[in-house]
């Protein structure tokens, strides 16, 4: 294969762009498709990041997620996980006041898509894609009037899928719901400079990259507004405060200094998993797949845990290909699943 990818904005210019993200997961004993895709993805994600030798030279590490309990439903959950067999301690330590994920870690997320972007079948173009066209071959239509053509074109754009017409009609039957985050960004102590792990509370909080400290993040539905707001920083700080009063008050505690900040609109399915499968007709009545288009959407907060499981999804049935998961969960991230429920109600 050789493929174009097409960004207007630049390489994790969305909420791709944070300085730190980290990779973890929420364990759990109940292995519903939700659950399973959780875990799944998650090996998979460490089986990428090991793979590609990924983050090296500073821009994070491996050395597991210290995951701190924020009350006693969610011990008991992460508890019962380890005591059921579904999670060996291969992946998950759990003691009586916090958790380990066991070889997950934290990572600069730009500068993990640069390094699978930088290969030699693939290129990137700024441009953005004004109409699709399904098809053999499916063809988009970009703002400067070119057209491109390909045996598979994969919308991976996030909310902004909504908005994209295919055959001249939009998609905004797609079942997203879009969440507002700010991370703050915090200058780095001589104490906290000596942290090693990422940890997750009710936020999280990564060790230094280039000198600053991820300290978040708001989760705010219904809030598209881009601007950071002083508030938000105060919120995040306080949230820290709560749950890891230790590591806020190495931090310097009130006299915290926060250097940057960042907004983010993570996208999310309203089932909570992501829509990872070919691109559904909903006028058609058996709902068939439009020819040549895909989808890989609603990775939320986990965009770096889910999205390598959901790309090796796509690739290998774009390939014809045997997928990486059976068909319970394949059809669990297939889009067609929330027509399927409209029309099973009505």
């Amino acid at each position: 294969w050789r493929v174009t990818v097409l960004d207007p904005a630049g390489v994790a210019a969305g909420a791709s762009g944070n300085r730190a993200g980290v990779a973890y997961s929420t364990p759990s004993a109940h292995l519903t498709e939700q659950n399973r895709f959780y875990q799944l993805s998650y090996v998979h994600a460490l089986r990428w990041l090991g793979r590609h030798r990924f983050p090296a030279n500073g821009q994070g590490a491996l050395n597991g997620v210290i995951q701190h309990y924020v009350d006693d439903k969610q011990r008991a959950k992460i508890r019962a996980a380890a005591d059921s067999g579904a999670w060996p301690d291969s992946l998950l330590l759990a003691g009586d006041d916090r958790a380990e994920l066991r070889g997950g870690g934290y990572l600069n997320p730009p500068a993990w898509c640069r390094a699978l972007l930088d290969h030699p079948t693939i290129r990137v173009r700024r441009a953005a894609v004004t109409a699709l066209a399904s098809g053999t071959p499916a063809r988009a239509t970009l703002d400067d009037g070119d057209e491109v053509r390909a045996d598979a074109v994969v919308i991976a754009t996030a909310g902004a899928a909504r908005a994209m017409t295919v055959d001249g009609a939009p998609l905004d039957w797609l079942p997203l719901k879009l969440i507002r985050g700010q991370v703050s960004y915090c200058a780095a102590t001589g104490a906290s400079a000596a942290w090693e792990r990422a940890r997750c509370h009710g936020g999280y909080l990564t060790p230094a990259l280039d000198g600053l400290h991820c300290v978040g993040a708001t989760f705010d539905l219904h809030d598209p507004d881009p601007a950071p707001r002083d508030d938000d920083d105060a919120a995040n700080l306080a949230q820290l405060r709560r749950h890891l009063p230790d590591h806020w008050a190495e931090l310097g505690g009130e006299a915290i200094r926060v250097v940057d900040r960042r907004v983010g609109l993570r996208c999310q399915s309203t089932d909570f998993l992501p829509l990872a499968g070919p691109l559904p007709d909903p006028g058609r009545d058996d709902l068939a797949a439009l020819p040549g288009l895909w989808l890989s959407i609603a990775h939320g907060s986990r965009g770096i845990t889910g999205t390598p499981l959901c790309a090796e999804i796509l690739a290998d049935r774009i390939s014809d290909a045997p997928p990486p998961a059976d068909r319970p969960l394949l059809d669990a991230l297939d889009p067609v699943r929330f027509l399927k429920r409209q029309r099973k109600k009505r």
